[in-house]
């Protein structure tokens, strides 16, 4: 049977130290991301992964997941909230998020088109279909990643966070 794991975090900008910028800091970060991923495989016998495919720690989170699809038996399955969610991105993070499209097991879209509400429906999409959500938090306590944290809690889902201000 299918195990279901989603991660929820914040864009570049969200984060308390230069996204990308700082090699030692990002490092640290990556490597937690991936032991809680191994967490989720090892201890709690996940077998899928669902990125919501935002620019930042959604990215991470499903490029860890191909990584480790190579040892492991694992999928990935992206949530995309609607078509154009790339419309404003960078060339570089459209490229990384085609790249990881090609590589998926699994696409799911939300919503055709943008609506004010698309984000908010893809996170509760994977909250819902997942037993464990990583969080990969700033502390900061509004915006989508809180909300999602919440919602989890309300879910009884089980929570493995990422504290990014304890990163150093």
């Amino acid at each position: 049977m299918q195990k279901n794991c989603c991660c929820t975090g914040h864009r570049p900008n969200g984060f308390p130290f230069s996204y990308g910028k700082d090699e030692k800091r990002q490092k640290a970060y990556l490597e937690r991301l991936k032991q809680k991923i191994l967490l989720a495989i090892n201890d709690f016998g996940i077998t899928n992964f669902i990125s919501g495919m935002a620019s930042g720690a959604d990215l991470d989170f499903a490029e860890v997941v191909l990584k480790l699809r190579k040892h492991y038996p694992i999928t990935l399955e992206c949530a995309l909230p609607c078509l154009n969610q790339t419309l404003k991105w960078s060339e570089k993070d459209k490229l990384r998020y085609e790249s990881i499209l090609k590589r998926a097991n699994e696409i799911n879209l939300i919503s055709e088109r943008y609506t004010p509400e698309c984000m908010l429906k893809r996170n509760r999409y994977m909250v819902d279909k997942s037993e464990i959500v990583i969080a990969v938090f700033n502390g900061i306590q509004k915006g989508g990643t809180w909300y999602t944290i919440n919602y989890a809690k309300k879910q009884n889902k089980v929570i493995e966070l990422i504290d990014l201000c304890k990163i150093n």
